[in-house]
């Protein structure tokens, strides 16, 4: 029988050792308050994130390089409104319920009408880009992605070939965040849900499994970008960008110096990197990948991560990032991954304890977290998150950011898939 006291989300586990967001703004004020300029609020994500400060890093690398920031709100690269669309359309694809809301807001503050989010997916997009940017994001945010030629080359038709990896980049940027807030089950901010339920809650969105709590140090007015808005954010950038180059320092930003780099860092040069052009997305992906693969920085060991790491390639059925997962844990002396991979698709009924308490006593608690946290939506059951307990919450944190890192690698593959594969 299930106790009713168990936690039923992971940040119930996280939460004793959340930093509390005074501590956040007094490290990080200027790059919070861009954040809630651009999206409303201060996410609650912050506070679990920075528990493994490489989970903060990470986020914070990923986002302003990924979208072009800021840049991309005064009309550089693509279209706002189909990237926004794109990425309301991936969320909604994974059913990442935090994520939806706060990328539908996302989408009408960079001016998308709010009926084409209302409809978004329903054919609502009203013109070929954006219905082309759409069907591409749902398509490789689904599990198994689903992507054909033709949705591809519609988006490469519509757009630039730079807008159109523009795109790509924020529908796999989604592709993080989507895996993270999903599997930790983070709180969502009642300003969030008052702002976009009248919006999307007719299609069926819902809060789900993420508690509503009351939004953290006020909401940002929810209005399309304007001039006084993109010059608000002019004092915080110094602060913003300084970080951002402390944290990348030293990471190249063309293939194939960051391969080599990335190889002596890692032990693999993630090849689909080299489809990429815009330099300051692959230097981000490349800081991401090498600090969450740094020995000294992992609280749970590399060959169990990239174990973990093989479990979500195997159950998102792409066999090339299986194969990178075999190299990874190869290289981190992990033993048999070939019990990995079979485990990775045994059926198991995570609303079952007897059979949790089984796969846990046969490959430990960061296999069995990895299995439940690769599907979309997350698996996570109360005995889940109480046998997760024995990896500490920098432990669980540390497994989570790094699938989430490989759903971002899992979006990039899926779109650029033929040259991705060729010559392995």
């Amino acid at each position: 029988m299930r106790n009713p006291q168990h936690a039923t989300n992971l940040v119930q586990v996280l939460a004793p050792a959340a930093v509390e967001f005074p501590a956040l703004h007094h490290r990080y004020g200027p790059l919070l308050e861009l954040v809630r300029r651009l999206i409303g609020v201060v996410p609650n994500c912050d506070r679990y994130l920075e528990i493994w400060p490489i989970a903060f890093r990470s986020y914070n690398v990923m986002v302003p390089n990924l979208l072009n920031l800021p840049f991309f709100l005064w009309g550089v690269g693509a279209p706002k409104t189909p990237v926004g669309l794109a990425m309301y359309a991936s969320s909604r694809a994974a059913s990442c319920m935090y994520c939806s809301a706060h990328t539908a807001s996302f989408a009408i503050r960079r001016g998308a009408a709010e009926s084409t989010v209302a409809e978004c997916g329903a054919g609502a997009p009203t013109t070929e880009a954006e219905r082309a940017a759409v069907a591409v994001a749902e398509a490789i945010s689904f599990v198994p992605a689903r992507l054909t030629d033709a949705e591809r080359d519609a988006l490469l038709r519509t757009l630039s070939r730079g807008d159109a990896e523009w795109v790509v980049l924020a529908v796999a940027m989604m592709g993080f965040l989507n895996k993270m807030m999903d599997a930790l089950g983070v709180e969502l901010e009642a300003a969030t849900v008052d702002e976009v339920q009248p919006l999307i809650g007719p299609s069926g969105w819902s809060a789900g499994r993420h508690r509503v709590v009351p939004t953290e140090g006020g909401a940002a007015p929810a209005r399309a970008d304007n001039l006084a808005l993109k010059l608000g954010l002019i004092r915080f950038l110094p602060s913003a960008l300084a970080l951002d180059r402390r944290w990348t320092a030293g990471v190249p930003s063309r293939w194939p110096a960051v391969g080599e780099f990335l190889r002596a860092h890692t032990g693999h040069d993630f090849p689909v990197i080299r489809h990429l052009t815009h330099t300051r997305a692959i230097r981000a992906i490349a800081t991401m990948l090498r600090d969450n693969c740094a020995p000294a920085r992992s609280r749970i060991g590399l060959d169990v991560k990239h174990s973990a790491g093989l479990v979500y390639a195997t159950v998102v059925e792409d066999d090339a990032l299986s194969h990178e997962a075999r190299i990874l844990a190869r290289h981190a002396g992990a033993r048999d991954p070939d019990a990995v991979a079979r485990f990775a698709v045994e059926p198991i009924d995570f609303d079952d304890d007897d059979a949790v308490e089984r796969a846990r006593a046969a490959h430990g608690p960061a296999l069995v977290l990895a299995k439940a946290a690769s599907y979309s939506p997350a698996r996570i059951s109360p005995r889940v998150v109480e046998g997760s307990r024995a990896l500490g919450a920098e432990g669980v944190l540390e497994l989570v950011t790094w699938l989430s890192v490989l759903q971002l690698l899992h979006r990039l593959a899926s779109f650029y898939y033929a040259s991705a594969h060729a010559g392995r």
